[in-house]
């Protein structure tokens, strides 16, 4: 059998956060914080603390602040289920902050005593609570409006009324956190996640209890981390993650050791112990549920008591020890009848089915079995209408919001002014910065591509003036120099033949220069590409240099290519002559080859040698730099594949 424990940690958690009611002096301020710590340990400690703190405060000017010392005490009484004292201290807290006319504090200490009145059986305390809450409501006092919610949603679960114990939860969260009461929104959405939890939505309930939990960990509340680390134990027992339920509890317990609370250490051996069942570590999970039952009667806390019997009782049960479960049997009917909790009853009379069962008494089993249904079914009709109402105030949060908006202080909304003013102000700056940075890139970019395209313009009216020079030298150098060397060889002929001298060598030597001076014309200027073509300059390159060298070279040269223009058929020269240079001074290649062929709508030009390829030196050099911009002249793309093999390699597509 499985049982949620859910209601067990369902407590009221009396948290005040330092400076309260009062905007008190630092020294009195700290003074508190210590009074509340204390509160949290032992009784020793706690008296110390506060009677010092009592007898400062009766020399200050923050009187009041007495009542909230006693407020401290009731906590840590209200823990140890010494009711007595709790209202003893709660009455002596009221009657101070009447005195110093601290209405508020008054209005808090009141509410806490119609709590315990309610607890101890006087059912007309729940409708006093409320007409304090409204009168809270209407005063303006918010944080005592939020604790009195906080009560009221315990009263309305202890009476199966969950619909409006989760109304109450919701409300409290919507102006804790409207109004900044840090330590509130914890407690509340711990209680919602119980809710959740109790209806199986488990994963709705875990996400609650970690949202709680993280606000716990932010205002320092150890009491509520550990509260709510049990509630995250209980729903990974639920999920199966049973590893990390055992942690959580072995962690808790550890804690909880160190500070005598009876009704929270011992719903951890309750939920603990029924974990150890679930595991079949039986002798382990029984001493738990023992301690437990022992802790629970003692401070005679009979909600938290039933539950642990009835865990008690399906361990007996499981086991067949029939005359012991018996007598827990009659301790969980008188205690059922006393608290009237339905889930309560539920779980006993199916407990009640299972055990006649098993004696083969199918009349009283039949008869508990139908008890059984009947209070499930009452409590899934709570449950079902709990969850509609639940949904429908998610939807009325908002609404509340504005309603809550409108009691907001001037200097609450002043605030929010000026942090829309800053945030608008800050948005503008930002806004500014960027739209400059993006201008500034803008014209960044553009300047670099006007500059890329001048560099590339510069290069190219380089080239072609370096062009139109070498033509002008070709042709100085051919009509001028060139015809002069001719008129004087003419002349040494002429003189030759009307006189017998012997000038062959200066003949000779003439005519070496003039072939010199041709060939450098040719070299500045290749004019016969004007006359010939591509086709035969290359072919007369070709020629040329297998005279001079041991290279062998070939060439295939598409016909068409002699119906481009000058100036592609020039680059194209230029570009194989580069290469040749190349191979012939550097490359030590035996064979070379030229081919330029139709490709596509366009032609490709490949060179390549067997030699020893190029070096990084020549690659960064002025030869390969010259046929980049060439290509780029006449719009080509070039390519020198990497070395795969021997030699040198160039394509270019035009």
């Amino acid at each position: 059998m499985k049982f949620k424990f859910t209601y067990l940690i369902a407590f009221i958690l009396v948290v005040f956060a330092t400076r309260m009611y009062a905007n008190y002096s630092p020294e009195i301020s700290k003074l508190i914080k210590e009074v509340k710590s204390a509160s949290y340990i032992d009784t020793i400690k706690l008296f110390d603390v506060g009677e010092k703190a009592i007898s400062i405060i009766r020399t200050s000017d923050y009187k009041s602040a007495e009542a909230e010392v006693y407020i401290y005490y009731a906590n840590y009484f209200y823990y140890a289920r010494e009711l007595d004292r709790v209202k003893k201290y709660l009455k002596l807290s009221e009657s101070i902050a009447n005195k110093h006319k601290d209405e508020q504090l008054s209005l808090f200490a009141k509410a806490r005593l119609l709590f315990i009145g309610f607890e101890e059986g006087n059912k007309n305390d729940k409708q006093k609570l409320i007409s304090v809450y409204e009168y809270c409501k209407d005063k303006g006092f918010h944080r005592t409006q939020v604790e009195i919610l906080n009560l009221l949603g315990n009263i309305y679960e202890e009476s199966n009324q969950s619909d409006k114990a989760a109304k109450s939860y919701i409300e409290g969260i919507a102006i804790s956190e409207k109004y900044g009461f840090e330590e509130y929104p914890a407690k509340f959405k711990n209680n919602l996640g119980l809710l959740k939890l109790y209806t199986g939505s488990l994963d709705d309930a875990l996400n609650d209890f970690e949202s709680g939990l993280e606000s716990a960990e932010k205002v320092g509340e150890q009491r509520l981390k550990d509260h709510i680390r049990i509630n995250i134990a209980i729903t990974y027992f639920e999920k199966k993650e049973i590893d990390k339920a055992v942690t959580l509890y072995e962690e808790v317990i550890s804690d909880l050791r160190k500070n005598d609370i009876p009704r929270e250490l011992a719903s951890t051996f309750i939920n603990l112990a029924s974990s150890l069942f679930s595991l079949n570590k039986t002798d382990l999970g029984k001493a738990y549920i023992d301690s437990a039952i022992q802790v629970l009667e003692f401070h005679n806390l009979e909600i938290e008591l039933t539950s642990a019997y009835i865990v008690k009782a399906d361990y007996l049960l499981s086991i067949k020890n029939t005359s012991e479960l018996l007598n827990v049997f009659s301790k969980i009917k008188t205690l059922t009848d006393k608290t009237g909790r339905l889930s309560d009853l539920s779980s006993y009379y199916l407990l009640l089915y299972r055990y006649e069962l098993s004696q083969n008494n199918s009349k009283k089993a039949l008869e508990n079995y139908e008890l059984h249904v009947k209070m499930r079914d009452s409590l899934d009709g709570i449950r079902n209408a709990k969850l509609i109402k639940e949904l429908q105030l998610k939807y009325n949060v908002q609404e509340k919001e504005i309603e809550l908006g409108k009691e907001k202080s001037k200097s609450l909304e002043l605030e929010k002014q000026n942090q829309e003013e800053r945030f608008i102000r800050w948005f503008l700056i930002s806004f500014s910065v960027v739209i400059i940075v993006l201008v500034i890139v803008f014209f960044a970019f553009r300047y670099s591509n006007k500059l890329r395209e001048k560099q590339e313009q510069f290069s190219r009216q380089l080239i072609d003036n370096i062009e139109e020079e070498r033509k002008r030298i070709a042709q100085d150098l051919h009509d001028d120099i060139g015809q002069s060397l001719s008129i004087v060889k003419s002349r040494i002929t002429k003189m030759k033949g009307h006189c017998e001298m012997d000038d062959t060598g200066i003949e000779n030597e003439v005519g070496r220069v003039i072939e010199q001076t041709r060939q450098i014309s040719h070299s500045l200027y290749p004019s016969y590409l004007e006359k010939i073509g591509l086709v035969r300059s290359v072919a007369r390159l070709m020629e040329k240099i297998q005279d001079a060298t041991t290279i062998q070279c070939s060439f295939e040269i598409s016909e068409n290519v002699d119906e481009l223009s000058l100036q592609i058929k020039t680059h194209l020269y230029r570009i194989i002559q580069e290469c040749v240079n190349n191979t012939v001074k550097h490359s030590g290649a035996t064979a070379l080859k030229v081919s330029i062929e139709q490709k596509n709508k366009g032609f490709q030009l490949v060179y390549q040698d067997n030699g020893k390829g190029l070096s990084k030196e020549n690659k960064e050099g002025l030869g390969i730099l010259s046929i980049t911009e060439r290509a780029k002249i006449i719009n080509a793309d070039i390519e020198i594949p990497d070395k795969t093999s021997k030699g040198f390699k160039l394509i270019v597509t035009f």
